[in-house]
């Protein structure tokens, strides 16, 4: 059997898919030497990681799938593909929700003002078009978080305050959400089935990383009204559910319908190969906890990174990355070990 994986980060699906004995097409935009595709295309420069809002391109991630699409038997989609406004949405057979369901659910003031509607929680959420607006808006929340319609990873999510509104550089229309003052924290799933909660890392709005299982001390239906909410939207293979606290109540944020970052965490910690569990939609209890963490480059520099059970995602040796670029992922069984690795690789030990 053969299968293709597509997004900007193949990595962990790829390989997971390899231990069940697929033929693994990838097409990604990072090429990391721990990446088991038996064929592979990728975009980035294999020795000069530059700024991923410059060089992404997911028309040229799309271009060079057509190729495998019609060989293989199945199709996964990870984060980076039909997430956006403007993505074309092939009629592809998708493990999981189709490139159309996917570019709709990422519409966030689309899937927000839908769950409102239909009863739950969630921010209050404007969709601006305009300078008057966003200034309305904001002298009604006093502190907002503006973010765009449509993506992934926190990537343009800015907060912004009453007090702090000289040379803002906005780009309408824009999504403009009341700011909740918590942590960060997701629901993952398979199908209809829960599989735990997850906290997510977060530096600067941008996800760095999770925490699998995480532990919530919430009401028992929480779990039920997550159900629902997956049913309502009819999503089908790995979906995710990013919330918030507020007053001990969550508050749903934004919804992923495609394979999420906490993918790895949950396998390992539930000691089952996800991918299997996707394709036959089986529920499966994470157990043990695991933390990942990305490492970002804080100045450019070269970098060569030895193979390590911890490490993920390692590039190629004496590959140069940009500042703010993701280096490689540390997966880990506590916090402590993960930031004593991750100060190593910054200090180029």
């Amino acid at each position: 059997m053969k299968v293709l994986v597509v997004g900007a980060c193949t990595r962990p699906v790829v390989n997971s898919l390899k231990k069940l004995n697929f033929e693994v097409y990838s097409v990604s935009h990072y090429n990391p030497v721990d990446l088991n595709a038996d064929h592979k295309k990728y975009t980035i420069n294999d020795k000069f990681h530059g700024h991923l809002a410059d060089k992404y391109s997911e028309k040229e991630l799309l271009n060079l799938s057509k190729e495998y699409v019609d060989l293989v038997d199945y199709i996964f989609v990870c984060s980076g593909i039909f997430e956006s406004k403007n993505s074309k949405t092939p009629n592809w057979d998708v493990v999981g929700n189709s490139p159309k369901r996917i570019k709709n659910i990422s519409d966030k003031y689309k899937t927000v003002k839908k769950l409102e509607n239909l009863g739950f929680n969630v921010p209050v959420t404007y969709l601006v078009n305009n300078k008057y607006q966003f200034e309305k808006c904001l002298s009604e929340l006093k502190s907002v978080v503006v973010k765009p319609i449509s993506g992934s990873g926190g990537i343009g999510v800015t907060n912004i305050d009453f007090q702090n509104t000289d040379n803002l550089d906005i780009k309408y229309p824009v999504l403009v959400q009341e700011c909740i003052k918590s942590e960060s924290y997701s629901a993952s799933f398979i199908g209809s089935n829960f599989l735990c909660f997850n906290k997510q890392l977060i530096n600067n709005n941008i996800y760095v990383g999770n925490i699998s299982p995480y532990v919530l001390n919430l009401k028992n239906e929480t779990i039920h009204e997550f159900e629902e909410i997956i049913a309502s939207l009819d999503l089908l293979g790995m979906n995710g559910i990013d919330f918030m606290l507020k007053d001990g109540i969550p508050y749903i944020i934004e919804v992923n319908p495609r394979i999420l970052g906490t993918y790895e965490t949950i396998e390992l910690s539930s000691r089952y190969n996800l991918s299997k569990a996707i394709l036959e939609n089986k529920p499966i209890k994470p157990k043990d906890c695991f933390f990942k963490k990305i490492v970002f480059s804080d100045k450019g520099s070269s970098y060569s990174i030895d193979k390590n059970p911890f490490l993920r995602d390692i590039p190629q040796k004496g590959t140069y990355i940009e500042e703010g670029e993701p280096i490689v992922t540390i997966i880990g069984r506590n916090m402590a070990d993960v930031r004593e690795m991750e100060c190593g690789i910054l200090r180029g030990v």
